[in-house]
């Protein structure tokens, strides 16, 4: 039996740890769970077992996120009567999911007492809402809206040429929730023989300049807009996440890897691409995995990886999603 010390201890050294819990739900419901919880140790309780009593300790679990379907419906099922009707049904049913958890939580903790029995004494929901996006994205909407408005603007125009935006005259652009400026150096190219276009861009932080390139066919200009408005409002995005990371997470600059792989893991080089892409997810309401993989497929000429390190980004990108 553990003393009240050593579930101070335990308790504390746990505090902060997230498990996850596989097992089954319901008997007829092969499929596992996918659920992470926290739990602590409350104290001890006699409890009558064969017979005989023994000292079971008590935990207090909190589930903390569901990630399978199934749980979802059960625990956290949609506000209206249907969902609320479907979750009551299973409640008589959960024992073997009971039952495991806690069979899960003891085996962790025989480390510290070979024979600890243990019960869950109370369970309860600390389901945080999804991130969907960074910080900096949420600040960036109106910012990002009004940048593309003002690129597709000299698109119309259908020429080459070097623009500067919002003007020529040193202006920048600035919004009250964004907590820096910054201009956009646009750099232009037709090509009547080019099928589709291509699109690029770059922050410099020397000067807080986005810096986007776009080639295009201006015969087919109309048949791809709608593809190219998706892709600036990613790079755009992009972009604005790593001027966010300069003005507020003190990033300093570092010449680039050469390697592509090296490139695209680098943690705030993933920070942006996230960003981009929830923003193309939402504008185009599709979901986040399926853009992640689409724009990797689509963009081989850009980012130069090779199917399998491709492949391991995408997983890093959609890891803890």
């Amino acid at each position: 039996m553990l003393t009240e010390k050593q579930i101070e201890r335990i308790n504390r050294m746990i505090s902060d740890r997230v498990f996850k819990y596989k097992g089954e739900i319901i008997s007829d419901y092969p499929t596992p769970a996918d659920i992470d919880y926290q739990f602590k140790i409350t104290g001890y309780r006699k409890m009558i077992s064969v017979g005989e009593y023994y000292d079971y300790a008590l935990l207090s679990v909190t589930i903390v996120g569901l990630h399978d379907k199934l749980s979802q419906l059960l625990f956290d099922p949609a506000p209206t009567d249907e969902g609320k009707i479907i979750a009551k049904s299973f409640e008589n049913r959960l024992y073997r999911f009971y039952s495991n958890l806690n069979l899960d939580i003891e085996k962790f903790l025989i480390i510290f007492d070979s024979d600890i029995r243990t019960t869950i004494d109370e369970l309860k929901f600390d389901l945080k809402e999804p991130i969907t996006e960074s910080k900096m994205s949420r600040m960036s909407r109106i910012a990002v809206r009004t940048t593309v408005k003002d690129i597709l603007n000299v698109i119309k125009n259908k020429q080459d040429g070097e623009f500067t935006l919002p003007g020529d005259d040193g202006e920048e652009y600035s919004f009250s929730n964004l907590p820096f400026t910054y201009s956009v150096d646009l750099f232009l190219e037709t090509d009547s023989n080019l099928d589709g276009y291509e699109l690029n861009g770059n922050y410099s932080s020397e000067d807080d300049v986005i810096e986007i390139a776009i080639k295009f066919n201006p015969k087919n200009l109309k048949k791809y807009i709608y593809n190219i408005i998706g892709e600036l409002n990613e790079v755009i995005t992009h972009e604005l996440e790593h001027g966010f990371q300069y003005i507020t997470e003190g990033k300093e600059y570092q010449e680039p890897p050469t390697k592509s792989f090296d490139y695209y893991t680098q943690l705030d080089e993933i920070k942006s691409q996230r960003a981009g892409f929830r923003r193309l997810a939402k504008l185009r309401r599709l979901p986040f995995k399926n853009v992640v993989s689409e724009w990797f497929e689509t963009h081989k000429e850009i980012h130069g990886l090779t199917l399998n390190e491709e492949q391991k980004v995408i997983n890093i990108i959609l890891d803890n999603e």
